[in-house]
């Protein structure tokens, strides 16, 4: 834009094209895409032409015939390697993200949720494929050839946890900003999501004994009684510790909004 004669550049936008296809919920997925794009790096979009939402993979036409469970699996998402006359794409499978998740709480957190784990996990091979790494140059991937690399997908997946993992510190931050409630929101998701992050266990178990004695409470009087007469936590598992208040937030993250 101009100011007084003077261009102004607003740093750190990435105009990502959102193309959304699916007749599921679509104004909702792309809500969930663009608070989703807010938890991953500027640089790593860098080259990403658009994020294409469909409904189904029309790539297995048998799949398409079939409930989910009887598949045993789901797509999800698929990454568009860049062409001679287009740009590289992340392609989302909206019938297999959502799959399991009740209509009540799709414009809930646990959709973004699992929308971000798979636009993540696209954007981690798109991330591969454009500078050849992810975390250090020396990593070594075998030339795409149409077959899956059982290394690309677990570093693919590494890449999709650390972006997860912002969000298991951010309810860390709410947890000692005294927000227990919203600790507790997102803690919950983060370990339904990856039920081995005991730091997300742990944290939501301590976010709710805090709301116990909250004065005032944030829940309603059914919430409350529930929560002091019938809500019984799970022994921990592990001695780990919750991180420090100053160990919460790395310097220099930017909360999404």
């Amino acid at each position: 834009m101009w100011l007084f004669g003077v261009r102004i550049l607003e740093a750190g936008l990435h105009h990502m094209r959102i193309e959304v296809e699916t007749t599921h919920f679509p104004r909702l997925t792309k809500w969930h895409v663009r608070r989703t794009l807010k938890w991953i790096g500027q640089s790593d979009l860098e080259g990403l032409g658009s994020i294409r939402v469909i409904d189904e993979c029309l790539d297995d036409p048998e799949y398409v015939k079939l409930p989910r469970y009887l598949m045993g699996f789901t797509y999800n998402g698929h990454h568009l390697r860049k062409m001679k006359d287009q740009p590289a794409q992340v392609v989302l499978y909206a019938n297999d993200i959502y799959f399991g998740i009740p209509k009540l709480l799709m414009a809930s957190p646990m959709a973004t949720l699992k929308v971000a784990r798979t636009l993540a996990h696209e954007v981690g091979h798109h991330v591969i494929a454009t500078r050849g790494y992810i975390y250090k140059p020396w990593e070594k991937y075998k030339p795409w050839d149409g077959i899956r690399n059982p290394y690309e997908e677990k570093m693919a997946d590494a890449y999709a946890s650390d972006v997860m993992e912002r969000m298991l510190k951010w309810g860390l931050t709410d947890y000692w900003d005294g927000n227990y409630q919203s600790a507790a929101s997102l803690e919950a998701r983060a370990h339904s999501l990856n039920p081995e992050n005991e730091d997300a266990g742990q944290c939501f178990r301590h976010a709710m004994e805090k709301l116990k004695t909250q004065d005032p409470s944030p829940l309603s009087p059914a919430e409350r009684e529930w929560l002091i007469e019938k809500y019984n936590p799970m022994p921990m598992r592990t001695g780990r510790l919750l991180l420090t208040k100053e160990g919460a937030v790395g310097k220099g993250q930017h909360r999404p909004t």
